[in-house]
């Protein structure tokens, strides 16, 4: 009775000791976040496209569950950082650009500050371009340089961070990039991520059409808010590619 007892006591002891050492979850960091951003986004573009090629044959297919089913991702990591008290949005990628793991857009960074405009570096904060100027008609505009288009029109070797395909981001995108809460409590209003941020409005894409043509809208980093500019008019710029 005596041995069977230790052998019962000594089961409990061992149960206990298993017991105490479990292995508690790996704590979520920010890379880890990100990757988890990553993989969602991966999934919904799967999902979107096994719903489009539904449609292409006739059959009902339902995009917008997988947009919904993306964005209750997010909102679920987005509070799991909160909790971590860790940053779970951008990503530098060391080659002159951040990544908005929220939208998959990557943006440019920017540089130069207090040196004045250096028209030769389209990534000098100080540069500002009228609308034309931005879009290039010559080959010598903004987003000429970044897409390596050459004064011929043809396209050249040396695109910013190997990508070919820069733009200007709609009036959409670039509000994305403001700070919560609105109106801003911090000047700029942008993660300091993006590198120096100009104290002047910023080009979108979007034209105020069809009532003014000549007008586009342009965002103003200093407090949060969006505007009018006369597209002759020359403002900052920051270009961005990719995207959901």
């Amino acid at each position: 009775m005596q041995a069977r007892s230790v052998a019962i006591a000594g089961l409990a002891i061992a149960v206990v000791s298993s017991i105490g050492t479990t292995e508690a979850p790996a704590a979520l960091t920010a890379q880890g976040c990100l990757a988890a951003k990553l993989k969602a986004a991966g999934n919904f573009r799967k999902c979107r496209d096994g719903e489009q090629a539904k449609i292409l044959q006739g059959k009902p297919g339902d995009v917008v569950k997988c947009m919904t089913k993306f964005q209750n991702a997010i909102a679920k990591l987005d509070e799991k950082a909160s909790d971590a008290a860790i940053a779970c949005r951008y990503g530098d990628n060391g080659d002159g650009t951040v990544t908005d793991y929220d939208t998959q857009l990557q943006w440019e960074k920017k540089d130069g500050v207090g040196g004045g405009a250096n028209a030769a570096n389209p990534h000098d904060v100080d540069n500002r371009y009228s609308w034309s100027t931005v879009l290039g008609t010559t080959g010598t505009g903004f987003l000429d340089q970044l897409n390596g288009e050459s004064s011929t029109g043809t396209n050249a070797t040396g695109c910013f961070a190997g990508h070919c395909d820069w733009r200007l981001p709609t009036v959409v995108e670039l509000q994305a990039l403001l700070l919560e809460p609105n109106p801003c409590g911090t000047s700029p209003c942008i993660d300091p991520i993006f590198g120096p941020t100009d104290t002047w409005f910023y080009w979108s894409s979007t034209t105020r059409a069809p009532v003014f043509p000549s007008d586009g809208w342009v965002v103003y980093f200093v407090t949060g808010t969006l505007n009018l500019s006369a597209k002759s008019v020359n403002n900052s710029v920051r270009a961005v590619r990719g995207g959901l």
